[in-house]
């Protein structure tokens, strides 16, 4: 049972993670200005100017960041590891 509980958090942090990279496409063009640097442009959640949505964007992205960590931890804790 533990192991299948690990399991099911270790994916669904897997899932986070999908979800936090699929936000990521989507935040580049909220982005006021073209990106101040060549690193903004490669990591578009690295602060800078947003338009509203995209500052709702980046909050999402900061909490499923959170999220799918703690759940590949508890995940790996669980499967015994």
């Amino acid at each position: 049972m533990r192991n299948i509980l690990g399991l099911l958090s270790f994916a669904a942090g897997a899932v986070a993670f999908m979800r936090f990279f699929y936000f990521a496409t989507r935040l580049n063009a909220e982005r006021i200005g073209p990106p101040p640097t060549k690193l903004h442009k490669i990591f578009p959640w690295l602060p800078g100017r947003f338009t509203p949505e995209g500052q709702m964007i980046q909050r999402k992205m900061n909490g499923l960041l959170l999220l799918g960590w703690l759940l590949l931890v508890v995940g790996i804790f669980l499967s015994g590891a």
